[in-house]
C-alpha cells in the first residue's frame, strides 16, 4: 500500500521537473529572441572598444618614445653647436607636441635665440610659455624668471621688483634668483634698507646655490651687515 502511494509521488516529481525545465527553456528562448541580438552587438562593441583602447595605449607609448628620442636628438645637436639642424624638430614639437614637450621645445628655442642675441624673439617665446595656462606651472615660472633675467637691464627697477615679488619669498623654488634681482633693483632705487634683508635671507637659505649666497653675503656686508652674524648663519661650504 505504501509502495503504491510512493509511485504517484515519484511520477508527480518527474512531471513537475519536466514542466519546470520546459518553462525555463521557454523563458531562455524568449529572452534570447528578445535580447539576443542586442547582447551580441554589445559583446562585439565591447571587444572592439577594448581593441581600440589597447591599440591607442600602445600607439601613444610608441609615439611618446619617438617624441622623446627626437627631442633628445635635437638637444644633442644644439649642444654640438648645430642649432640649425635642431630647429625643425623643435619647431614641430612646439606646434604639435604634448604640453610637456611643447614647453620644453619653446624654452629651448628661446634659449637658442638668447644665445644668438635675438633678445626680442627669446622674450616673446618666454612670454608665450609663461602665459600658456595649458602648461604646468613650473614651466611657466621658469619662463617668467628667464624672461625677467633677459630683460632685466632694460626694466625699470620698480617693474622688476613687482614682477619678481611672488618669487622673492623664502621657500619658493626661485627665491634666491628672484631675491638677488629684487635686492639689486632696490639698490638702484636707493632703498638700501629694503635690499639688505633680501641679501641676508639669501645667505641663510640652505637651498640657494653657493655662488648666489657668496654674492649676497658680499652685498649684505657692503650694506652694513655684521659679518659675524652672516658667518654664523651661513651654510657650510660658503666661501669666506
Amino acid at each position: 500500500m505504501a509502495n503504491s502511494d510512493a509511485r504517484p509521488d515519484a511520477r508527480d516529481d518527474a512531471f513537475i521537473r519536466e514542466v519546470d525545465d520546459e518553462y525555463r527553456r521557454a523563458q531562455l528562448e524568449s529572452f534570447w529572441q528578445r535580447y539576443g541580438r542586442a547582447l551580441v552587438i554589445a559583446v562585439i562593441g565591447l571587444l572592439v572598444a577594448l581593441g581600440i583602447a589597447l591599440y591607442w595605449r600602445e600607439d601613444r607609448a610608441r609615439r611618446a618614445g619617438a617624441t622623446g628620442e627626437g627631442f633628445n636628438l635635437a638637444l644633442a645637436r644644439v649642444d654640438a653647436g648645430n642649432a640649425a639642424a635642431a630647429a625643425p624638430a623643435l619647431a614641430d614639437l612646439a606646434r604639435n607636441g604634448s604640453p610637456g614637450y611643447r614647453a620644453a621645445a619653446l624654452l629651448e628655442q628661446a634659449a637658442i635665440a638668447a644665445d644668438a642675441r635675438d633678445t626680442a624673439k627669446a622674450a616673446t617665446l618666454y612670454r608665450a610659455v609663461a602665459a600658456d595656462t595649458a602648461l604646468a606651472q613650473p614651466f611657466r615660472d621658469l619662463a617668467t624668471i628667464k624672461q625677467i633675467r633677459l630683460e632685466y637691464d632694460g626694466l625699470p627697477p620698480a617693474t622688476a621688483i613687482e614682477r619678481l615679488r611672488r618669487f622673492a619669498v623664502p621657500g619658493d623654488p626661485w627665491f634666491a634668483v628672484a631675491a638677488e634681482m629684487s635686492g639689486i633693483a632696490e639698490l638702484r632705487l636707493g632703498r638700501r634698507d629694503a635690499a639688505l634683508p633680501l641679501f641676508v635671507a639669501i645667505v641663510r637659505d640652505t637651498t640657494a646655490p653657493a655662488s648666489i649666497r657668496n654674492r649676497a653675503a658680499q652685498l649684505a656686508i657692503g650694506l652694513g651687515a655684521d659679518p659675524a652674524t652672516l658667518l654664523a648663519a651661513r651654510p657650510t661650504g660658503l666661501a669666506q
